[in-house]
């Protein structure tokens, strides 16, 4: 009898063992689960510079383009495309001391105030084109806070897991904005980013994340769209190499 009660007190603590809920993930689990899952380890590190056409696409037609080439290391970063006037512009750039040189209307610029116009069009395509390229890589750079808001459901069985993102003041473009990542329980990617703007009451905007491809071995997603407004927005021939090629920002 002993041994029976010996045998039932095990199986009763073994049972209990396995149907005991199990703790909720932590944000900065699922966050590192993701940043690793798209090579933010050595791949990262060896990733320098950076290449690619910023497209943005409206029922079937590319609507704005814009070249762009990143050397991580020094900060300096190159831009080309349209002003919203219309007229052509290149910048060269560096993001750490605010330098400015290029052209607009293919006329160098000079005057101070056309200057600071140039380096805040840069600016602004920086903080946004490669804020989108690089997420989620950028999910542990200083100044980020990350907490989970918990899992999400659909009837074919998928499961996200989603984590809010938000940052210290002075960080991005756009003050009091607010991130949820959906990152997949079974792949570990983001597969979709939910934007809610600051101080308004309309509904998060929907990017989903599609197209993703191995580039010097980081795994980025190379189309977003977004939902409900037949647009996208694709990373076109994106390179991505570990020194700078000569001249790129001559």
């Amino acid at each position: 009898m002993a041994n029976i009660s010996l045998i039932f007190a095990i199986l009763f603590s073994f049972s209990s063992t396995i149907f005991a809920a199990q703790p909720a993930p932590s944000a900065d689990e699922i966050a590192r689960r993701a940043v690793d899952n798209a090579g933010g380890g050595p791949a990262w590190e060896k990733a320098r510079y950076f290449a690619f056409t910023f497209n943005v696409v409206r029922d079937g037609k590319v609507t704005a383009s814009f070249p762009q080439q990143l050397d991580r290391m020094t900060g300096n970063y190159r831009v080309s495309g349209l002003k919203p006037n219309g007229q052509p512009y290149e910048a060269i750039v560096n993001i750490g001391s605010k330098t400015v040189r290029g052209t607009v209307g293919g006329k160098p610029v000079t005057e101070r105030a056309q200057l600071e116009e140039l380096y805040e069009l840069a600016y602004r395509r920086f903080i946004n084109d490669m804020n989108w390229l690089l997420m989620p890589l950028e999910l542990f750079y200083n100044g980020v806070h990350r907490a989970y808001e918990g899992e999400r459901t659909d009837s074919c069985g998928h499961t996200w897991d989603v984590v809010k993102l938000t940052f210290d003041a002075g960080l991005g473009m756009a003050p009091g904005e607010v991130y949820y990542m959906w990152i997949n329980r079974d792949t570990g990617l983001v597969d979709e980013w939910d934007i809610k703007v600051a101080k308004s009451d309309q509904a998060p905007i929907q990017l989903m994340f599609h197209d993703y491809r191995r580039v010097a071995g980081l795994l980025l997603s190379l189309q977003r769209e977004v939902k409900g407004k037949n647009q996208t927005m694709r990373f076109d021939e994106l390179r991505i190499l570990p020194e700078v090629p000569k001249g790129a920002f001559e």
